[in-house]
């Protein structure tokens, strides 16, 4: 059935893993990545530790992370490939204006905080979707995707099946700080949203042959 994030206003210096905005927990030496396509620093969206109640074909303990460039809000590819078999290095053939990694538990131990955000930063915690499995707007975890258009599927390089990870619900609202400035494209003045605020649905390689072997699609 999956699970739903319920969001909590941070209020203390802590630093959650599971969280919309905050300090991002990625590997030691990283750093914000910049967008390809006007080199602004990108923006951290959300980020969660993979549990093992959440069933999901991935090994627990791994960290995710989405950034997104906060200027440039476009849809993630224009591409499509045949069959959606994805050729080698597919995670570097996006747009360019995101940066998503699953990283394998124990490598995401270093915190790294950003000194521009522009999100208001938000606790999240994952509770059992029940009936609730189509409500809206949603973070949501595991189950089967709820597409709105045609299914897709899609085949790592590697060979292996690319399975969902999470799903972000069309016109999902980001809440942004004061001090920031309005999105580009957003559906609200008030809110930065994901990829124009499409259905965003993020695929990861079942095998985790690397830990940038994400694909993410849209749907509206």
């Amino acid at each position: 059935m999956g699970y739903k994030a319920i969001a909590t206003p941070i209020t203390d210096l802590t630093e959650p893993r599971d969280s919309i905005d905050g300090g991002a927990w990625m590997p030691q030496g990283a750093s914000t990545p910049t967008c390809r396509r006007c080199q602004s620093l990108m923006q951290l969206f959300f980020q969660f530790d993979i549990e093992q109640r959440f069933d999901l074909p991935f090994k627990a303990g791994g960290h995710f992370v989405l950034f997104m460039c906060p200027l440039c809000n476009e849809i993630p590819s224009f591409e499509s490939f045949p069959g959606g078999a994805l050729p080698e290095d597919y995670w570097n053939r996006t747009e360019g204006n995101h940066y998503a990694a699953l990283y394998r538990s124990g490598s995401a131990n270093a915190l790294a905080r950003s000194n521009n955000s522009l999100l208001r930063a938000f606790k999240l915690d994952f509770v059992d979707n029940g009936p609730e499995l189509h409500s809206r707007p949603s973070i949501r975890i595991g189950g089967d995707p709820q597409w709105l258009q045609d299914a897709e599927d899609f085949t790592c390089s590697c060979g292996a099946k690319m399975k969902l990870l999470t799903q972000v619900s069309e016109n999902f609202p980001f809440p942004k700080t004061p001090s920031a400035p309005s999105q580009p494209g957003s559906f609200s003045k008030d809110d930065y949203c994901l990829f124009l605020g499409n259905e965003v649905y993020v695929f990861a390689c079942e095998k985790q042959c690397d830990e940038r072997a994400i694909w993410i699609t849209v749907q509206n």
